[in-house]
């Protein structure tokens, strides 16, 4: 997805809104840095990759 895939999305994606609420809490509320925040991101997006890809596979084979 680039940049202006993501801005036309944002507003329109519950899941996504929630990525940049959670961010915008991490520094706000919780003292992080942005550096910081993404990084917890990154860490997340690499502990759940496994779990995601398999929800999807299940969903996948719903539909078939």
């Amino acid at each position: 997805m680039d940049r202006n895939e993501f801005h036309k999305k944002l507003h329109s994606s519950k899941g996504m809104m929630f990525i940049v609420t959670g961010l915008t809490a991490l520094v706000e509320e919780e003292g992080y840095t942005p550096h910081e925040a993404l990084n917890i991101a990154k860490v997340a997006g690499q502990e759940c990759y496994f779990a995601l890809n398999e929800i999807h596979n299940e969903a996948k084979e719903k539909i078939k």
